[in-house]
């Protein structure tokens, strides 16, 4: 007969190349990972509150919540930070609601005008 013999492959030398032989070290594991693992000592910073405001503001005056949203925009051109969308957000509701409001002064204006009151 023959003199080659098979052999089992252990789980080493499962891609058919050991490992061991060439020093390729071992992979860690899943407890290896969550103590090597830290997370950032530098926590993101918040969103101004002064954006958050002159957005909800922005809702219910926004004659008051534009220039607010502004004033934060100037700031935190200055300063850095977070939170200019949001402020872009209050002045683009702020207008949004100010043209609403105009319509709807429009239309009963013109609705008194030109359907006097019966009686």
């Amino acid at each position: 007969m023959s003199d080659l013999k098979v052999h089992s492959l252990s789980h080493d030398e499962v891609d058919g190349l050991d490992e061991s032989a060439v020093g390729v070290p071992v992979p860690n594991t899943a407890s290896g990972f969550v103590t090597d693992f830290a997370l950032p000592g530098v926590l993101p910073k918040r969103v101004r509150p002064l954006a958050v405001v002159a957005l909800l503001l922005a809702l219910v005056l926004p004659f008051v919540a534009i220039p607010v949203a502004h004033r934060v925009i100037r700031t935190l051109q200055h300063e850095g930070g977070r939170g200019l969308a949001v402020a872009q957000a209050a002045i683009v509701v702020g207008y949004i609601d100010i043209l609403l409001w105009a319509l709807v002064c429009l239309n009963l204006a013109v609705a008194v005008l030109l359907h006097p009151a019966v009686g």
